[in-house]
């Protein structure tokens, strides 16, 4: 059994209805290059949102979510 790749980690913790920033996908999955992981899933059809929030220090980085969805009986 091979070890779950970056991709597949940042998709499962966004479908679990989490947000993402650069900072949080360093510190759980040791992603440095998150936009390129996003970009990947978005390839893949996956509609990822990116909003852009201020941290504590005054900048501004992108924060990852997926739509939720609505299911209907």
């Amino acid at each position: 059994m091979s070890a779950p790749t970056q991709c597949s980690l940042i998709l499962d913790h966004l479908e679990r209805g989490n947000t993402l920033t650069p900072l949080d996908a360093f510190t759980l999955f040791n992603c440095l290059a998150l936009h390129s992981r996003i970009a990947e899933l978005r390839s893949r059809g996956f509609d990822i949102a990116c909003e852009m929030v201020k941290t504590p220090s005054g900048k501004f980085v992108g924060q990852y979510s997926l739509p939720l969805r609505v299911a209907y009986d």
